[in-house]
């Protein structure tokens, strides 16, 4: 595996109650509808609570079922950006990876999730292999990791990202 999977435990391991981000950002819109797409697929249902977005033009809250794409209206400002969690996710080569937080704004798609002993090796493998089938092809993404107390400055998933993305 071309991924250092120490370094990644160390990164993911521990449960400190955060919610730390990883964000691709200078999305065009067909990326953002498409991120969103992929990461929904992969899953098998949304467990928010209250998965809704706030519709612009409509003036109401909208409830988002999983065969919704509502990044599709985020783009056009149709939406207010939005957040929910999806489970049951699946990687592309069937790789269990554990709940995730979706963000999507109009030219950004954050995840987040929380650390702890879920994030085994195929969890970790399965995030990649995600990563990797969603934005992989994208022209201009940026990554951004933030809010993890066990990488700081977010430079140790960067990389690993970049280098597995390169691979």
């Amino acid at each position: 595996m071309i991924i250092d999977l120490d370094l990644l435990h160390s990164i993911f391991g521990t449960d400190d109650g955060s919610l730390p981000e990883i964000e691709f950002y200078n999305l065009r819109e067909n990326e953002v509808v498409s991120a969103y797409r992929s990461i929904r697929d992969h899953s098998n249902a949304i467990s928010s609570r209250k998965p809704n977005f706030w519709h612009v033009t409509k003036d109401k809250e909208v409830v988002i079922s999983i065969k919704d794409n509502p990044a599709e209206l985020v783009v056009t400002e149709t939406a207010e950006p939005f957040h929910l969690c999806f489970s049951g996710l699946k990687s592309p080569s069937g790789n269990n990876i554990p709940e995730l937080g979706v963000f999507v704004f109009k030219e950004s798609i954050a995840l987040d999730y929380r650390m702890g002993p879920q994030w085994n090796n195929e969890a970790i493998e399965g995030l990649f292999e995600l990563i990797k089938f969603v934005f992989n092809d994208f022209c201009d993404v940026q990554i951004l990791h933030k809010s993890n107390e066990n990488d700081v400055d977010g430079k140790l998933l960067e990389k690993q990202i970049a280098l597995y993305l390169s691979y």
